[in-house]
């Protein structure tokens, strides 16, 4: 009886034998993959969004040029979200006229956020600001970057979090406002596992995708943009774009011959 029950089960037994192989393959495989992970993430910080795309020493100047105007230039440093927000009035509105290549995403996300908190027109502009005796307050063109872009007003990377913290924004002239996702330093690769690395790229684009939320940016398709684009490449906001996408037209409020378009943002796609 036995061997009658055998024959006629054989087949099931060969199937739950192999599924019952797999199943202790996976779970060991996967016992594996934990303990490798948990190697290559060492001395990674929990704030995993913490990467810095420039480094330089003197960090951001936050200046004050009238009573309710400044402005906030230079490369992002790490500290310099420490800095500068005690500088920032508190208890009136005033005007944060902006020039910058970008660098720590986290200060810089750290200024965007205390920024929102603020009554805060931003600008960027490619005019200089004369007071009334006709001595130059601001001169744009400041940050030194690459020789292509030199001379020309730009708000780029990091520094974009912070226009784009304005209640109000302002683009003045033939400006250069850009936008890509973040990126890791090389240095910063040394010795980090691959899987690690994969790990801190999808913590950072939450990260990032959260705070543009809280800053006001409610459009999906606009927050995307800001880790769709490659790092090692930039996008610059352009009027040529807006018929086909005309949502990039609400990253500003109000254009003042912005590449010859003056007008204001009919979508408002960064609602308070």
């Amino acid at each position: 009886m036995f061997k009658v029950f055998l024959e006629e089960t054989k087949w099931l037994l060969i199937i739950m034998g192999v599924i019952i192989t797999v199943l202790v393959g996976n779970v060991l495989y996967f016992m594996h993959q934990d303990n490798k992970i948990a190697e290559d993430t060492v001395g990674i910080p929990d704030q995993i969004w913490k990467i810095y795309e420039y480094e330089d020493p003197e960090g951001m100047v936050f200046t004050q040029l009238t009573r309710n105007l400044y402005s906030l230039t230079g490369p992002v440093k790490e500290g310099d979200c420490e800095k500068i927000v005690p500088q920032m009035p508190t208890d009136e509105p005033f005007t944060l006229i902006l020039e910058s290549g970008g660098g720590s995403l986290a200060d810089g996300g750290c200024l965007a956020a205390h920024i929102k908190l603020r009554n805060v027109v931003t600008v960027l502009r490619d005019t200089p600001i004369l007071n009334e005796d006709g001595e130059i307050l601001y001169q744009p063109g400041l940050v030194p970057e690459e020789e292509e872009m030199k001379g020309r007003s730009m708000c780029a990377s990091a520094c974009s979090l912070m226009f784009i913290a304005g209640d109000v924004r302002y683009l003045i002239g033939d400006v250069w406002l850009g936008i890509h996702s973040p990126r890791t330093p090389e240095g910063a690769m040394n010795g980090i596992g691959k899987r690690a690395l994969e790990a801190n790229a999808y913590r950072t684009a939450a990260a990032l995708l959260l705070l543009l939320e809280q800053i006001g940016v409610v459009d999906d398709k606009l927050r995307m943009l800001f880790i769709q684009v490659p790092s090692s490449t930039m996008y610059w906001l352009s009027p040529n774009d807006w018929d086909t996408h005309p949502v990039l037209r609400t990253l500003a409020t109000h254009y003042r011959d912005f590449w010859g378009f003056s007008g204001e943002s009919v979508i408002s796609s960064t609602q308070q």
